[in-house]
C-alpha cells in the first residue's frame, strides 16, 4: 500500500521535482500551493506525511501545524523552508512539527527523513480493530473495507472507531456526543445533528459492504452489530 504524502508548497518547480522523485519510492503525492487548500484536503483524507513550506501565499505554514495535528495526530510533519535561523527551527518543532529541512536540500536526504519518520510512527498489526470486513487502524487513522482503503472524515472516523470499540453494545446519543465532540456536545442539543452524522456513516459503509451495520435502538440510541 502506497504511503500518502501531502506537499504544501507554492514553488511549482519544487513541487513537481519532489513529487516525481518520491514516486520512484512508491509514495503517492498530492500537491497544493496554499494553507487553505491543504486544510481542505486534510479534513477529508488521511496523509502519512505532510511536507510543509512556511512562506505561503495565504499565510505562515507554522500556523498550519497545530491544525494538522488536531485532525490526524499520527501524521508526520516535515517543514521544508529556506528559513535557516535556529529560532525558526525551534518554533516549528515546538509547534508540533516532527522534522525541519532547510532548502536547498538533497532529495535523497528528504527521502531518508520521510522513511525515518514513517518508521517512528509505524504501529503493529495487533492494534488494528476489525468488524466483519471492516478494519480500522486507530494509530494511522485508516479504514479498509475488504481490500480497499476508504476515506472518512475525522468525525466519521471517530464515530466508526467508537462503534467498533463498543460493538454489539447500545450507545446513547449522549455518549456519542461526549466521545466524539467532547465539550462541544453541550451546544448540540437536537437529535437531527447526531442523526445526520450517523446517516452519512451508514451510507458510506453500506456502499462498500452492502450492509446496514449501525442499527437504531428506538428510545435508547444506536448499536453496531451484524445480526
Amino acid at each position: 500500500m502506497k504511503k500518502e504524502i501531502l506537499i504544501i508548497e507554492d514553488d511549482l518547480t519544487l513541487q513537481k521535482t519532489v513529487s516525481e522523485y518520491l514516486k520512484n519510492y512508491d509514495f503517492q503525492s498530492t500537491c497544493v500551493q496554499t494553507i487553505a487548500a491543504g486544510k481542505s484536503l486534510f479534513e477529508k483524507k488521511f496523509f502519512h506525511i505532510v511536507l510543509l513550506d512556511l512562506g505561503l501565499p495565504d499565510g505562515d505554514g507554522l500556523d498550519c501545524i497545530s491544525f494538522i495535528k488536531s485532525i490526524w495526530d499520527q501524521t508526520g510533519v516535515i517543514i521544508i523552508s529556506a528559513r535557516d535561523q535556529l529560532e525558526d527551527r525551534v518554533d516549528g518543532l515546538n509547534l508540533g512539527a516532527d522534522d525541519y529541512l532547510v532548502k536547498p536540500f538533497h532529495l535523497s536526504e528528504l527521502n531518508a527523513r520521510i522513511n525515518a519518520l514513517l518508521r517512528r510512527n509505524s504501529q503493529s498489526e495487533d492494534q488494528i480493530l476489525t468488524f466483519g470486513e471492516i478494519k480500522i487502524d486507530p494509530q494511522l487513522n485508516q479504514v479498509h473495507i475488504g481490500d480497499k482503503q476508504v476515506d472518512f472524515s475525522r468525525k466519521e472516523f471517530d464515530l466508526l472507531l467508537y462503534f467498533i470499540e463498543n460493538k454489539n453494545k447500545v450507545l446513547t446519543k449522549e455518549s456519542l456526543f461526549e466521545h466524539v465532540w467532547g465539550e462541544n456536545s453541550i451546544f448540540m442539543d437536537n437529535s437531527d445533528f447526531i442523526y445526520t452524522h450517523i446517516n452519512r456513516l451508514r451510507k458510506k459503509i453500506k456502499i462498500h459492504t452492502g450492509e446496514n451495520y449501525i442499527k437504531t435502538v428506538h428510545g435508547f440510541g444506536y448499536k453496531l452489530d451484524n445480526q
